[in-house]
């Protein structure tokens, strides 16, 4: 048992500091900042269809943010013009951040051993796994970060008390261990998508467990951590709230790096059922 758990460290230790491994948390964070600007002038867009006061998404990101990064924002986005270069742009936009989903493509393949499939194909499955990842992190940032600041500016708009009970009840009920398992499923399908070739969901539940856990903790540490300690003004000025919002992807980012290492001794046994894997060697 010692020697099997000291096996699977080692090999874990190897896949890590993989040149594919140790670049993928960066390569991640770059792609969730590149997919904030498209991800808000949708969300703005959807806003003015319904004629949603935007001055509520102006407030709600100077509150947990700064002015300085709400006007930064903001500032092309409050009047959203649909022509051809609107989509354009939203297409290009996401076209970019989905290299982050690309880089996990080829990692995962490198983890398993699976040759890389056709360029477009690993491209347009990267495009729809850059989309279950933005949504991941608009329902972490909503009922894990925000939500109890959303409650508390939505009672303070001339809304129904009826509609903000809906929303506060919704908002509760989703905060937890409701919201920690809804996390698992979407890293769950991440993972699982990510090789190209099939695997069983069941094979990456190590990961994703571990995954869920550190998303979980390292969001509810470094909210208090910048609501009650640090001082990024002193360093930074008005740029403090990028730098706050890009430590905290960043973060994120290295503990899905870890998780998806994780599922390697997961998936090889099943592998090894139908095909040989290469074993992993230093470089």
């Amino acid at each position: 048992m010692r020697e099997k758990i000291k096996g699977q460290v080692k090999n874990f230790v190897k896949i890590i500091t993989k040149p594919e491994m140790e670049i993928l948390p960066g390569h991640l964070a770059f792609s969730f900042v590149i997919s904030i600007v498209p991800t808000l002038t949708i969300l703005t867009y959807i806003a003015s269809i319904f004629h949603f006061d935007l001055t509520f998404i102006s407030d709600f990101i100077t509150q947990s943010f700064s002015k300085e990064f709400a006007d930064m924002l903001l500032g092309a986005n409050v009047v959203v013009q649909v022509s051809w270069n609107f989509f354009l742009t939203l297409i290009v936009a996401y076209i970019i951040a989905s290299n982050g989903a690309a880089s996990i493509i080829s990692s995962s393949n490198m983890i398993y051993g699976i040759k890389n499939s056709s360029f477009f194909k690993r491209r347009l499955k990267s495009l729809v796994m850059i989309l279950i990842i933005i949504l991941l992190f608009v329902f972490l940032l909503i009922f894990s970060v925000f939500g109890n600041k959303i409650i508390e500016m939505l009672q303070i708009m001339d809304i129904s008390d009826k509609v903000i009970t809906n929303i506060t009840l919704v908002i509760s009920v989703l905060k937890g261990p409701i919201s920690w398992f809804i996390i698992f499923l979407f890293i769950k399908i991440i993972f699982t998508m990510a090789p190209d070739q099939k695997i069983q969901s069941n094979e990456v539940n190590k990961g994703a467990i571990f995954t869920t856990v550190g998303f979980v903790l390292i969001t509810y540490l470094y909210s208090l951590y910048t609501t009650h300690f640090a001082n990024y003004d002193v360093f930074y000025g008005n740029l403090a709230s990028i730098i706050v919002l890009i430590i905290w992807l960043y973060l994120l980012s290295y503990i899905f790096t870890i998780g998806l290492a994780l599922n390697y001794r997961e998936t090889v046994h099943s592998f090894e059922k139908t095909q040989p894997i290469e074993p992993i060697e230093e470089k």
